[in-house]
């Protein structure tokens, strides 16, 4: 009677294969993770700015364009200190009073820290895409939308609309700038990475550090080798016209070269 032979595995065998699965699982899984991440953090973005365009429209109708929002200037003296901060606080928090009703607002926040619990928490540090403190906050104003998209700060640059920071119609109209930051109550925040920084124009809102910006120009505001005060201002562009944040895996991007690390 002729027996069967049976191939089977030992039990030193299906432990190396499991090591060397677990392996592998701990060098993918982070990386797939924050490609997942920085998927859902691009339409998040594309969605908010989409949404923050229709309302400056729809404000533009019903109250004029941003240099007839009452708006002022902030004043300094010699030593550089702010001489009309209120009044300047003020005058940028009407700015999320008018945009608000053409918003899906879930909460809003003015500088009553009793009022902006929702949204911050006490205090929160705020990081350049190089690594670098760029500072701690305590007090903003802004508005709380659905998907935990946080509109925030808001300053003015020019109440008449006449900044020129760069070569299209537009950017030689800017008013002033805001942040967008994806997600609430953080112990910080990263520009370039869930937070992102928009202008104001006469004309609409634009992402900063598109080509044409020669105030803060992509190359030189969203490079994670760089050292720079705005570095991460410049990388809202990219992702909201190339729909990647390739820039935290490769430096070599640029407007006229590579759109993504995959780019030959």
């Amino acid at each position: 009677m002729k027996h069967k032979i049976l191939n089977a595995f030992t039990l030193a065998e299906v432990l190396i294969t499991l090591a060397i699965i677990g392996i592998v699982a701990v060098l993918t899984v982070p990386s797939l993770i924050q490609r997942y991440q920085e998927k859902a953090t691009v339409t998040k973005l594309k969605k908010a700015y989409s949404l923050l365009n229709q309302a400056y429209q729809m404000a533009v109708i019903d109250h004029g364009t941003y240099d007839q929002w009452g708006m002022i200037n902030a004043e300094y003296d010699e030593e550089g200190n702010m001489t009309n901060q209120d009044e300047f606080k003020n005058s940028y928090a009407n700015i999320w009073k008018i945009l608000a009703p053409y918003l899906k607002v879930v909460a809003s926040c003015d500088f009553t820290k009793d009022k902006c619990r929702d949204m911050f928490l006490d205090s929160y540090k705020i990081y350049r895409l190089d690594g670098t403190l760029k500072a701690t906050s305590g007090g903003d104003t802004g508005l709380l939308l659905a998907d935990g998209i946080l509109l925030t700060g808001g300053s003015t640059s020019s109440a008449s609309c006449s900044a020129n920071l760069g070569n299209s119609n537009a950017l030689k109209n800017v008013c002033g700038d805001f942040s967008v930051k994806i997600g609430i109550k953080k112990s910080k925040y990263t520009f370039g990475k869930d937070a992102f920084y928009f202008y104001i124009t006469k004309y609409g809102i634009y992402p900063i550090g598109m080509p044409e910006d020669i105030m803060r120009p992509f190359e030189n505001t969203c490079n994670l080798s760089r050292t720079s005060n705005h570095n991460g201002y410049g990388c809202s562009a990219w992702v909201i016209m190339n729909g990647n944040m390739d820039y935290l895996h490769c430096d070599d991007l640029s407007w006229d070269g590579k759109k993504s690390c995959s780019d030959k």
